[in-house]
Parts: C-alpha cells; structure tokens; sequence
C-alpha cells in the first residue's frame, strides 16, 4: 500500500529519500478532501466561511484519547537503556572491590545483582525489609520517574500540536453525525492539489493500525525525533479507518507563523472551497445564510439528501458555479463594464494562492483593461482600493493588493490612469505600502512578499522622498552597481555553514533559493546604502557586522535550537534575513521578542549591558504595544520598562511630513 511507503520514505534519515515520500504524497493525494463541521450557536461558523479559514485544533482537545500518545514499555526502555549505564557509572564511581566488579561484570542479571551488592553494603538500607521488596520499590520509583519525563515531553508536544482534519469522501453517514453536529451541520470541499507548496506539504494522510510501539523510538531518541514528533498524529486506531482521514498538522512555533492567531486561537486561510454540502437536519435558518455566502463567494452548494432504497446520503444541487470562468477575459471586462465586480474582486484577492498563480491572474486582470475606457479602469480601482467604502482587515487582501499595483505599475502601459481622488497608479502603490505597515498585523505578512520584489526599499525608505534629479542619478547608477562587493563575498561565506544545519526537508532547489533570495535581499540592502550616486561603505559594513552578531548569538544556543530556526528555511531564513537589513524600529523590535523568546531559558544568564538594552526595548514596546515576546522577557527579569521614552529614528527614512502619501503612526519620529 503506498501510505506504508510514504512513511517508510519519510522517516528515512536520507533527505532524498524525504523528498521523494513527499512526491509520493502529491501524487497519491485526492483531488478533493472534505472537511464535517457544526454550526456554532454564536455565529463563529459563517464568520470563518465568508473570510475563508478554518479553525486549527490543539491536540488536547481532540476526540481520540488516544491522539499523539506514545505508547512503550518502560522496564524494556530502562533494562536495554539505562541499565548498562547505570552499572557503568555505579562502577566508576563506587569504590569496589575486584570481587565486586567481577561480580557485577559475569552476572546474567547485573542490575539485580547491584542491587543485591547494595542492599548487602549499603548501611541506609534498612534490611528489615525483604529484598525482593526493597528491589521492587526501587524499580517502581525508576519507572515513575522515566514515565514522568516521556509524558512531560508527550504533553509538552500536544502543546503545541494544532490540526484539521478532512476525509476523503463527503458522503459519510458517522462522519456527518459524530462531526457535523448530527446531519445539522455541513460539510466543505476544497482542494488543496493546486494550493501554494507549504500548505500542501503540510497536509498528511492518517495510517491506519493497531497497537504500535514507540519503544525502540524512545531507546534513540535523537536519531528518531523526527518520527516522534510527527507519527503519533499521523497513526491511528483500525476503528477510525471510515474517516479516510488526511490532516494539515502544524507541530512547531515556527510552522504556526503561517497561521492567523486571534485571541489564543489559530486559524488557517485556506483557498475557496469547490462546494459546501448541507446537512440533512440543517435548520432553516443556517441555510438560508450558508446560500447568502455561497452567492458572494460563487460556491457551489448541495443539499445532502436520504437515500430510500439503501442507507446512504446523495447530494442534490442548489448552487452550481464553474471555477473556470474566472480566468475568463471576456468575464472580467464584462464584470468591470457591468460595475459587478464585487465578486470578482473577491476571488483575485481575497484568497492566499501560489505567487505564481497570482501573478497569472493580476496578469489577466491588466490585459482585459486594453478592452476597458478609462473610466472604467478608474471604476475598478476605486473599487478595489475602497475608495468609497472602509479598509478590509483580511489578511492576504493587502499584500495581494499590494502586488497588483507593483504589478501594474510596472506594466507603465496604464500609469496615466488616476483614481477618483486624484492620485496615479505610482501614488497609489505608495499609499498602499503605508496602509500595510500602519497595521502591525500587516507588517509581518508584507515584510516576505515585497522584499523580493526589490522594491520595498526604493518606495518606502528612498525613493519616494528624492527629488527628481537625485532619481534621475539613482536610475542611470544603480544598474551598474553589482552583487561582488566584500561585504557580498563574507556573507556569501557565512551562508555556507548555515546550509549544513538546514533541515532535511530543504530540497536542493529549495536552496538554491534560498541563496537567490538572500542575495536579493542584500542587493537591496546595498541599494539603500547606494546615495547620491555615492555607496556608503561604513554604514554597509555596520550593518553586516549587526548581522554578524545576531547570527553568533543564534549560534550559542544548542544544535536542535538551532535546528529549529530553519524548520522551514525557505520562508523563515528570507523573513529572518529581512528584519535584520530592515531599518525599521518596529520590526526590528519584532525581531529581537524571537531571538530572546528562544533564549528565555538563559535569561538570567544575561549580562548587565544585554539587561540595560532590554529594558530600552521593553520600553519602546510599552509605547507601541508592538511584541508581547519582550513584554515575557522583562517581567521575567523584573525590568522597569513601563514608561514612555523618546524614539529616535531617522528622518530621511521615515518622515511622513515628506512622504504625505505613507501612513505611519507620528509618534515614530
């Protein structure tokens, strides 16, 4: 069966071998997984369709007792592991007799025998009791002990284990009636086969079986962690087999970043479902709201139905929406003529897609306005950009906004055409970036998509404030200005050892990438050092020396710390590399809350210059409320940082006062 191929490949300690079980996967996986909901009293399940997540489950709460458990033999683990070296040390450090050690050495059952030599020997042995029950108490303070740590470590992985679950199928009569709430509830289709790589790559098929043993895991944990970590959740019972279950899994901080967290709970963006299906019992009242999204959002929908003949549920249709003709030029000018663009605005923007399936559609969008007036144009903008109506607060609505004007602006076909208040495609995506960095929400999710366009920096930090002869050098000069520079070549340098503590799940392209996209991003550091036509090389060179202090930092930590920052290297090194070349105080701050969250642990350690600086960050924090990471660390060392302080940042790189068309908020300089 190929699922037992896909975990025999994926626990394998040979990266390739890794990869290929996660082709397999791909190519295995259905076109199609559903996910059985209930719906909420308090109205949280409309919420969450019209806005497209799904709640991430922890993995305390779910309905298996028996899920992520470990299950082993202690007195196996203890006589194979921990025996021979308990017996070792015993007879380092004990002063023996030759006849002892002998003794110890030839016995068929050394620890009986040590404790037989202790219970003689030993003079706060009381040995009024039996020695069979002096053994057997020992033993049984051993297990309790052993049994404390693999549990403390098992409930400390649930911690921070969060899923969701979909089947294969969407007409199963248990799974309507044990997880949509008794056939009141519905059910949601979605595929996830065309979906960006890392939610595809986190979605995982259930193996069904009996009674398996993590014994011989646990005798070697570090060569075994990685099965540790992901295969309790992963494993179930041949008693769930009817839920043909997959499941998205997010065991680790890092791995969460692609979450949205409101309040202390996760949720996921997922890609519009292909339908949503209406339980048999629903109440009338849902489904008439459930039918009002489905209109908005374009999704088909089916009402789950009796079968007379046979114990079975077939659908009938209510809502019938192709996905395809989306991609229709002729649909977008009609839907921008027709002023009915609403929807289609919806589905271009509204929902998180590959990079490059996004750009195919922005693409589609620009070509049909070869076919489109100017005012028409204009109308769409408006339109998009909430000219008439209030910002969204969804994320990736603004990012994807965001590359649409990039996108568009760099077309230049259309950089005539003004928006109903006046201001050019080039003004308007200067504005948009101002609008994404006055929301501390926005900020982490912008900071990955618009550093690699190369054009963070020239917008928001220099371009935008040059006059046009300093433009006109930093155009004609800036092409000339090349990637081999020394501060280029020692980086470069310091990337290599990185690459070696990668996690095995990095492809060979994926970092070759991820080399691209770090030297990328110093050319855009470069670039904002690149003045006047002048390069300021002590300013660089401060700069990479900050760079070369973080990454030492880091580097003092243990190796599965360090292991743990590029659990997702792809994504995380480009985000880690960008708040280090950024200037802004924010996500700098943002930045050092990580660092010191992971070295919570040696706080304590820290020197008096290391507390002094904590306190400024803290303090800066308490103004802005911008990382409640910093908030932990100064209670923890008892730091007075509840006071206002001045921040000084510099005016040339922010400065609303000569850059009216960013939002920022004027407390920051």
């Amino acid at each position: 069966m190929w699922i037992d191929e896909f975990f025999e490949l994926l626990y394998s300690k040979d990266s390739a071998k890794i990869e290929e079980a996660y082709e397999l996967k791909n190519k295995k996986m259905p076109d199609f997984i559903y996910k059985y909901k209930s719906i909420n009293s308090n109205g949280h399940t409309f919420d969450l369709l019209e806005n497209g997540l799904i709640y991430l489950s922890n993995a305390n709460n779910l309905n298996d007792l028996y899920e992520g458990e470990f299950f082993y033999d202690v007195e196996e683990l203890f006589f194979n592991n921990f025996e021979p070296k308990i017996i070792g040390d015993f007879i380092k450090k004990a002063k023996l007799s030759d006849e002892e050690k002998e003794r110890l050495s030839n016995s068929e059952k050394p620890y009986l025998e040590l404790q037989k030599l202790i219970y003689e020997t030993d003079p706060i042995v009381n040995t009024d009791i039996p020695f069979e029950e002096f053994n057997n108490l020992s033993l049984k303070i051993i297990f309790d002990a052993l049994n404390k740590v693999f549990q403390d470590g098992n409930n400390i992985s649930k911690e921070n284990t969060y899923l969701t679950c979909f089947s294969e199928d969407f007409d199963v009569i248990l799974m309507w009636s044990h997880y949509a709430d008794s056939n009141t509830g519905i059910c949601i289709k979605y595929n996830l086969k065309n979906y960006e790589d890392f939610l595809m790559r986190a979605c995982y098929p259930i193996k069904y079986e009996n009674g398996y043993d993590y014994t011989d895991e646990l005798s070697n944990m570090k060569e075994n962690m990685h099965k540790l970590m992901f295969d309790p959740y992963l494993r179930k019972e041949t008693t769930w087999s009817y839920e043909k279950e997959w499941r998205i899994l997010f065991n680790h901080e890092i791995l969460l970043r692609s979450a949205i967290k409101i309040g202390e709970k996760y949720f996921l963006k997922l890609p519009k479902p292909s339908a949503i299906y209406l339980g048999k019992r629903i109440a009338a009242e849902n489904k008439e709201k459930i039918i009002d999204i489905c209109k908005k959002r374009e999704i088909s929908l089916y009402q789950m139905e009796k079968d007379t003949r046979k114990a079975k549920l077939y659908e009938t249709e209510i809502l019938k929406y192709s996905e395809k003709y989306w991609e229709n030029e002729l649909f977008i000018v009609e839907s921008i003529k027709n002023k009915t663009c609403k929807s289609l605005i919806h589905n271009y923007f509204y929902y998180s897609k590959s990079i490059g399936d996004i750009k195919k559609g922005f693409s589609r969008i620009i070509d049909s306005f070869k076919n489109l007036n100017n005012n028409e144009i204009q109308f769409f903008l408006d339109e998009l950009l909430f000219k008439n109506d209030v910002f969204p607060v969804l994320y990736p609505y603004y990012p994807n906004v965001l590359l649409f004007l990039i996108k568009l602006y760099d077309t230049k076909t259309f950089n005539y055409i003004t928006t109903s208040d006046g201001l050019s495609v080039e003004k308007n995506l200067e504005k948009w970036i101002g609008y994404c960095f006055s929301s501390f929400y926005n900020k982490k999710l912008i900071r990955y998509l618009i550093f690699f366009e190369r054009l963070f920096m020239r917008f928001y930090n220099r371009y935008v404030i040059l006059s046009d002869k300093e433009k006109e050098i930093y155009e004609l000069e800036l092409p000339n200005y090349n990637l081999k520079n020394k501060y280029v070549t020692l980086i470069e340098e310091d990337m290599f050892d990185e690459f070696k503590l990668m996690h095995p799940f990095t492809t060979k392209d994926q970092k070759e990438l991820i080399r691209i996209n770090i030297l990328n991003n110093i050319q855009t550091v470069i670039d904002l050092f690149y003045i006047d036509g002048k390069f300021d090389e002590d300013s660089c060179y401060e700069e990479y020396l900050k760079l070369k202090s973080v990454v030492e930092k880091i580097e003092n930590n243990t190796e599965l710390q360090y292991q743990e920052i590029f659990l997702n290297s792809e994504r995380y090194l480009q985000i880690i590399y960008g708040c280090l070349f950024n200037k802004s105080c924010d996500i700098q701050l943002q930045y050092s809350g990580g660092v010191l969250i992971r070295n919570k642990h040696i706080l304590q350690l820290m020197s008096s210059e290391d507390k002094s600086l904590l306190e400024i960050l803290g303090k800066i924090n308490y103004n802005h409320r911008i990382s409640s990471f910093i908030f932990e660390c100064c209670d923890e060392l008892n730091l007075n940082y509840k006071q206002n302080i001045p921040i000084n940042v510099n005016e040339k790189y922010f400065n609303p006062k000569n850059n009216p068309y960013t939002i920022l908020d004027n407390n920051l300089v």
